[in-house]
């Protein structure tokens, strides 16, 4: 019985000194914290004439990060209207979010589920800059179909 307890000690105790070790090396520098993020770069806002300069060098994702940061700048940046099939949503231009009957809802409903789910963001940055606000009945939808990364590139 002492035997037991005497090496759940040592083995609490040792437990305990590989901690302080480990939390010892990363307050020096010696090890990065795992589930600390990296300190990132700083972003540039470049003019559109310079991003489509970017574009032609480099398309690629950098990969350092779990959402592509170069693209969530390009569609921030972005002031071209892309269609996604929905010329018909435009009829709406101008109405608030919360004032959609349920047909309307339906409306924006059917393009949302018959789209690539990777264009959601595209979609959203459009409806935007034709001045549609997404209807609130299906906000919820659309920000889990984001959640679950559906619709994140």
């Amino acid at each position: 019985m002492n035997i037991a307890i005497y090496s759940a000690i040592f083995l609490a105790a040792l437990v305990g000194l590989s901690l302080i070790g480990q939390l010892i090396r990363r307050k020096n520098g010696d090890t990065p914290l795992p589930s600390s993020p990296k300190a990132e770069e700083p972003v540039s806002i470049a003019s559109p004439e310079s991003e489509a300069a970017a574009d032609d060098d480099d398309d690629e994702c950098c990969g350092e990060h779990e959402v592509c940061e170069k693209g969530k700048i390009k569609r921030a940046l972005r002031t071209d209207i892309e269609y996604f099939d929905d010329e018909e949503l435009d009829v709406y231009r101008g109405t608030a979010s919360d004032e959609y009957s349920d047909d309307a809802v339906e409306e924006f409903r059917e393009v949302l589920y018959t789209m690539d789910p990777k264009e959601i963001d595209d979609w959203l940055k459009s409806l935007e800059l034709r001045e549609v606000a997404l209807p609130d009945a299906l906000k919820d939808e659309v920000f889990m179909l984001l959640e679950t990364g559906s619709g994140l590139r």
